[in-house]
């Protein structure tokens, strides 16, 4: 496995079977986080470069968590909106990444993180994997759309639970929602391998599974149509 370190300290890409490993060095998602993410998802994606990403932590408990409590915190009414704004366009930019993204979930995933999560084609989970939204415990709604994308992915009762009273899911309670459940194997080949497996499909049958999942409209001429490519 092959590694290089973008322009932000937070991230380490390395490249892995043809296809690159986004690595969470910290899991708090802060603005340099964010920036690295940025970066790394605007790269230059032109013709036969694009390859699969797969979205996994260097934290040995904890996947992802939400955004910097302290930067919350020194927000006030002008600063507020832009600031919301940049999780959701790092969000925007992976569910419109040319490439399908895995995201490989060991250990807790929480708040923004989850956010991001949800954005990838393929959550692939091990059985410490534990997702929740703690902000509404002390006030706090997330921003970055999950107020909109959970109840489509995962239904109403446990998107409910989780938006309104902060509870924890398991990864196996998602299990039937889709979620890959990996047990004693490697995470970094099970996500790499899910991964290969999507690029192999009709880029078609990708940007329909997104256009579902993301509830937008899709006639049903034009579903038939791309479920025979």
């Amino acid at each position: 496995m092959s590694c290089r370190s973008p322009s932000n300290d937070r991230l380490t890409l390395e490249h892995h079977r043809g296809t690159t490993h986004i690595v969470f060095k910290t899991p708090i998602l802060d603005e340099r986080v964010l920036e690295g993410l940025v970066a790394v998802l605007q790269q230059d994606t032109g013709g036969d470069s694009v390859v699969p990403l797969v979205l996994r932590s260097a934290h040995p408990t904890v996947f992802l968590a939400g955004a910097h409590l302290a930067e919350i915190a020194s927000l006030d009414e002008a600063s507020c909106v832009p600031y919301a704004n940049r999780g959701r366009h790092v969000v925007a930019l992976l569910e419109r990444y040319p490439a399908p993204t895995v995201a490989a979930v060991c250990g807790s995933c929480s708040g923004g993180g989850f956010d991001l999560t949800l954005a990838c084609d393929t959550v692939i989970t091990w059985p410490s994997a534990r997702f929740e939204h703690p902000g509404v415990k002390r006030g706090l709604v997330t921003g970055w759309s999950g107020t909109t994308v959970l109840p489509g992915s995962v239904g109403g009762p446990l998107s409910r639970a989780a938006l309104l009273t902060g509870r924890t899911v398991s990864g196996r309670s998602l299990e039937a929602l889709g979620v890959r459940c990996g047990a004693d194997d490697d995470p970094i080949e099970t996500a790499t391998d899910a991964a290969l497996d999507l690029a192999r499909l009709d880029s078609a049958r990708l940007q329909l599974w997104r256009s579902l999942r993301r509830g937008r409209f899709v006639d049903r001429f034009r579903a038939s149509v791309l479920h025979k490519l």
